[in-house]
């Protein structure tokens, strides 16, 4: 079986765990390079590599948004600079490329309106990285990224996998618990700005955006389930050592009209941190006083409100099983 193979089995398996439980979909084809259109501009290559593509419609502008993605499978001390560089200075040329590239189109077939979004997903296999990744990141220069200005791309470090992966984690947990409903009955949350329309307001099928994944917080709207009724999860992934950051949350929740009088709304954290839910309760108990609450009432609603930290899970792939090379 070719390398390619195994990368089709590594991306399968991480949207089955990971990203199926955000309400993406995946592309896979066995042949996963493309050939460019215009190598002259895209750094003399002739082909592009996808390892795999995700998809989902956009809850804004209904688009289909299609994520192309390279999957790097690396040791604790192949994460480094000249490493992750070297996979933007492709990335951003594929992506700038795949919007244009009929062959690309031919592989996966995108459909009606749509963009493309390019995802770097490093993933440290023997789990032993612990080095400052968004200095790696924040180095990255012009001579690497040659992403066009209506383009995007994102940088899925091994730490927001780990994350990530929690997440999906405890969500998988939570129905299986009844705490939450099965998949058809929940979607994520997206504001409703007053500018933009959020087509999919109206139902549960929303996915959680590449945006929203990257996001402070995470926020599930969901039915009723056996154990809780209607109403909202959501999963600050901030470090919460601070109570002003708190503070911002909680009117942020306010704003969108997640917390009022009538909504079931629950909050974990995805960060170990000793001050974080004396510090979110803290805040739930400020707000809540300045709506005229008694001291009491608001101290219960901060208390069944903040659920603590998920559990930490991290995602493990075998180079036996899916034949990623160190």
């Amino acid at each position: 079986m070719s390398e390619t193979k195994y990368i089709a089995a590594m991306a399968d398996k991480i949207a089955k765990n990971l990203f199926s439980v955000f309400k993406w979909e995946i592309k896979v084809v066995e042949d996963h390079s493309w050939e460019c259109v215009n190598p002259d501009e895209h750094g003399g290559k002739n082909d592009h590599p996808s390892d795999c593509v995700f998809c989902y419609r956009d809850p804004y502008d209904n688009e289909m948004k299609y994520i192309n993605t390279d999957l790097k499978s690396y040791s604790k001390k192949s994460i480094n600079k000249e490493q992750v560089n070297k996979a933007i200075h492709s990335l951003s040329y594929a992506t700038n490329c795949a919007f244009y590239n009929d062959n690309w189109k031919i592989l996966f077939k995108p459909e009606g309106v749509y963009s493309i979004i390019g995802m770097l997903f490093v993933y440290n296999h023997c789990g032993e990285y612990n080095g400052d990744f968004d200095d790696i990141v924040n180095e990255i220069g012009s001579e690497d990224n040659h992403l066009d200005s209506d383009k995007m791309l994102y940088v899925f470090s091994p730490y927001k996998i780990k994350e990530l992966n929690s997440i999906a984690n405890d969500i998988k947990v939570s129905i299986g618990n009844e705490e939450l409903p099965p998949n058809s009955k929940f979607s994520f949350f997206h504001p409703n700005e007053i500018l933009i329309k959020n087509h999919f307001d109206h139902d549960y099928s929303e996915p959680a955006t590449i945006n929203v994944l990257s996001s402070p917080w995470i926020i599930i709207k969901h039915a009723d389930c056996p154990r809780e009724k209607a109403g909202y999860l959501i999963y600050y992934t901030k470090d919460g050592t601070e109570q002003d950051e708190f503070d911002y949350f909680i009117d942020a929740l306010s704003y969108y009209q997640i917390i009022n009088n009538t909504n079931n709304v629950r909050i974990k954290l995805t960060k170990k941190s000793r001050y974080a839910s004396h510090n979110l309760m803290n805040s739930i108990v400020k707000y809540y006083k300045s709506l005229g609450r008694t001291e009491t009432e608001s101290q219960a609603l901060a208390s069944y409100m903040v659920k603590g930290t998920i559990d930490l899970v991290t995602p493990q792939f075998s180079s036996l099983e899916l034949g990623v090379l160190p």
